[in-house]
Formats: structure tokens, C-alpha cells, sequence
């Protein structure tokens, strides 16, 4: 476990029925009005795949469970109750389907059916060979630099997009979606107005959920790394770093070393020194 969540991607949420936080397609402003995030499905053209039995959509149900004490508030930040402060219609699916609007297989399940079951078997970095290790660095390249075709994210929140009236959501690449998702769930809670934040929150790390949320994190950024490339055989590999004494990782052939002029900034030689950080 403590090396999965090491995995190489650990540089790089509370999911709704759907397991996705705002689909492209529900960033309109007649989605967010209507509070529905049911997109269809293309080969059928029904909204989640209803007419080829993908899944249908419906109501949110409301968590019965009172939040903890650690948070005292109700009503004001947008996370609460997720996602019934934008949507209190989304898609379920069954079966083996999943996605925004059923168009995914669930983790495990392949075919234009989802109904032939593969499993993934995890590696070491280390014991990858030098194609597979350059492979695996240029899948990363490719999501950092490849605008997301199914995602967007918010730019501001929802008190500030009007109610749905006046929507705020920005393009980020397919890598950076999963950035922001895991910014978004573990930032400071937004209680409104400039500087009214409370700090002493991180729905994503303080929890019970913690392992297991993670866990599911990263089978969806594997999945998206896998449609974006079209290679179904993709893994993320991971780093034991147990017997280690430095960074064994931190080569230009894999994470990137330091700069030898500034030891703050990463190795110009690793693909990753020219990466941005992007402020949404």
C-alpha cells in the first residue's frame, strides 16, 4: 500500500454516481441552471447510454450522515454534499459501466461490452525496461501538453458563477485535470468574501477515506492516460523506496534530477524542466 501511493505519480476525488467531478459537456450554463449533468452517450445518442442499458439518469441522493466536528459550517463551501451544489441529477450506471455518461468500462473490465475482465499487474519502476521506462515518461509528456477533451475546471466558485448563470471553468490538459481534482477536494475551505478560508480542513488527506480515495484516484488518472493514448495495456509502475538512502528516482531518465545551477529548479536534461504550473 505504501508504495502505491508513492507511485511515480505522486508529483501529480469525493467522486459523485458518475465518478467525475464537471464533464465538459455539463459546464453550460443551461446544465448548471437546470442542475443536470446527464450527457449522452455517442454511439446511441441517448443521455447515459439509457437506450443501449449503460445506465440512466436520476436524482443525487442527499448524505444522511452529519459532517464531523472538525467541520463546523453547513451551506458554504461547494464541496459539501457533493455535487448537489451543481448537479442533483447525474447519470448511474450498471453493469459493468461507468464514466459521466456510462461511455467507460469500470476498473478491470475491457470491450465494447465492458465484459472481458483483465487484470494489471504492477511493476517496479526499476524493473522496467528502457522502452518501457521512455514510453512511460512520454505518456506523462503527452498529458501534460494534450488539452483534456472531456474535462474542464472551475475557475471560480459557484456563488461567483451566479448561481449557474454566469459559468467559470478554464481548459487544462489531461495531465493537470488530476492536479486540480486533487487540489480541489484537499484545499482550505472557502467560507465567502476575500481571505474568509478555513484552514483547519483536508477532506482528502484528514480522513478515513484516505487510502482507499487515493487508490481510486489514480485507477482514474490510469484510465484516462489509457484513452488518451489508446494503449490499454498501460500501467502506472511504482517506486519501493523502502532500502533507499536518497532519491532513486530523481534521474533525468525518470522524475528529473536537480539543476546543477539551481538546486531549487529541475535538471534542464529531464522532459519535465519544461512543464508550467498552471493557476486556475
Amino acid at each position: 500500500m505504501r508504495s502505491l501511493l508513492l507511485s511515480i505519480t505522486c508529483f501529480m476525488v469525493c467522486f459523485a454516481p458518475s465518478y467525475q467531478q464537471f464533464p465538459r459537456r455539463c459546464a453550460t450554463r443551461e446544465a448548471l441552471l437546470s442542475k443536470e449533468c446527464c450527457p449522452s452517450w455517442d454511439p446511441d445518442g441517448s443521455p447515459c447510454g439509457a437506450r443501449s442499458g449503460r445506465g440512466f439518469c436520476r436524482d443525487v441522493g442527499e448524505p444522511t450522515q452529519p459532517d464531523g466536528p472538525q467541520f463546523p459550517f453547513s451551506g458554504v463551501d461547494d464541496r459539501e454534499k457533493w455535487p448537489l451544489v451543481f448537479y442533483n441529477r447525474t447519470c448511474q450506471c450498471v453493469g459493468n459501466f461507468m464514466g459521466f455518461n456510462c461511455g467507460d468500462c469500470k476498473f478491470g473490465y475491457f470491450g465494447a461490452n465492458c465484459n472481458e475482465r483483465r487484470e494489471t499487474v504492477r511493476r517496479n519502476i526499476f524493473h522496467l525496461s528502457r522502452a518501457e521506462t521512455r514510453r512511460f515518461i512520454s505518456y506523462l509528456n503527452l498529458a501534460k501538453t494534450t488539452v483534456s477533451t472531456d474535462y474542464v475546471v472551475a475557475s471560480g466558485t459557484y456563488q461567483e458563477m451566479e448561481n449557474g448563470s454566469n459559468p467559470l471553468f478554464a481548459n487544462v490538459s489531461a495531465y493537470d485535470v488530476f492536479v486540480w481534482m486533487h487540489y480541489y477536494v484537499s484545499r482550505d475551505a472557502l467560507l465567502g468574501g476575500p481571505g474568509n478560508v478555513w484552514t483547519n480542513v483536508d477532506f482528502a488527506h484528514w480522513a478515513p477515506g484516505f487510502l482507499p480515495w487515493h487508490r481510486l484516484y489514480l485507477l482514474h488518472w490510469e484510465n484516462d492516460i489509457r484513452k488518451l493514448t489508446g494503449d490499454m495495456s498501460f500501467f502506472i509502475p511504482y517506486w519501493d523506496w523502502r532500502d533507499s538512502s536518497g532519491c532513486d528516482v530523481c534521474t533525468d531518465e525518470l522524475m528529473g534530477d536537480r539543476s546543477p545551477r539551481d538546486p531549487d529548479l529541475i535538471s534542464p536534461g529531464s522532459v519535465f524542466s519544461s512543464w508550467k504550473v498552471g493557476l486556475h
